[in-house]
C-alpha cells in the first residue's frame, strides 16, 4: 500500500510540477465505456481455463489537464495527464468443466501521462493522438457469481488479499476535437503487472475505452 501510494504522488506531483510552464492550458471532463479484459496465467503451461476469460463491459468517468509545448497554424505537440475512475475485470463463462458463471469487477483510479500530436484542419477542429505510461491504484471490487457474490480484497498477502493493488502499464489514445469543445476518443491500456498476489497465477488488465467529453480553455 504504501509503495502504491508513493508511485501516485510521484505522478501527480510531476504533473503538477510540468504544468507551471504550461501553454494554453485546458481541461477536458469526459465519461464512457469500457470493454475490459484480463490475461490470465495458471502454472507454467497453457490450460482450458484461460481461455473461459472474457471480456467485461463497464465504465468510465475522469478529467484531463493539457498543456502545449509546441504550436504552430498547423499542428500542436502537447503533454496530458490526469485522473480516470474506470472498472477492470473479467468475465468468467461457464465451460464444459467449470459451471458457474463469473463476473469480476475491478474499480481503479488510474493516472496517464500522455504525450500528444495534434493536427488542427482550416475548421479549427483537431485530430489527436497520443501515447505515454499509465499507473493505477485499486480501490475496490466484488466478484458475483451465478447464485453468490463476494467482496475483493487488495494487497500483496496471498491467502489475505485477492489483487494487488498497484496496476501500471503502457496507454495510447486516438480522438477528434470540435471547435465547440465536444471531444471523442478511444483508447487502450495494456498493463504490465501482474495483479494476482498468488506465484501460481498470473493476471495482467487490458481495457479498451471509447468516451465522449468537453473541453475547457483556460487561457480565454
Amino acid at each position: 500500500m504504501k509503495r502504491t501510494a508513493s508511485l501516485f504522488i510521484i505522478a501527480v506531483f510531476m504533473l503538477c510540477s510540468a504544468s507551471v510552464m504550461a501553454q494554453y492550458p485546458s481541461v477536458t471532463f469526459f465519461g464512457g465505456a469500457n470493454m475490459a479484459t484480463t490475461d490470465m496465467k495458471f502454472g507454467t503451461g497453457e490450460t482450458d481455463a484461460e481461455d473461459s476469460y472474457k471480456a467485461l463491459y463497464g465504465m468510465n468517468i475522469g478529467a484531463l489537464y493539457e498543456y502545449v509545448l509546441n504550436k504552430d497554424k498547423s499542428q500542436e505537440i502537447a503533454v496530458e495527464g490526469g485522473l480516470i475512475f474506470e472498472n477492470k475485470g473479467f468475465h468468467r463463462k461457464p465451460t464444459g468443466t467449470q459451471s458457474i458463471d463469473n463476473k469480476t469487477t475491478l474499480y481503479f483510479i488510474d493516472v496517464p501521462l500522455y504525450l500528444k500530436y495534434l493536427h488542427r484542419f482550416r475548421s479549427r477542429n483537431k485530430l489527436y493522438v497520443g501515447a505515454g505510461p499509465f499507473v493505477g491504484m485499486g480501490l475496490f471490487g466484488n466478484a458475483n457469481f451465478s447464485d453468490d457474490s463476494k467482496s475483493l480484497k487488495f494487497g500483496n498477502d496471498p491467502i489475505e488479499h485477492d489483487y494487488k493493488r498497484l496496476d501500471y502499464g503502457v496507454t495510447g489514445k486516438v480522438g477528434f476535437l470540435f471547435l465547440n469543445g465536444f471531444n471523442i476518443c478511444a483508447s487502450y491500456d495494456y498493463g504490465f503487472a501482474d495483479i494476482k498476489p498468488l506465484e501460481n497465477q498470473e493476471a495482467k488488465t487490458k481495457v479498451l475505452r471509447l468516451s465522449l467529453g468537453y473541453t475547457i480553455r483556460l487561457d480565454d
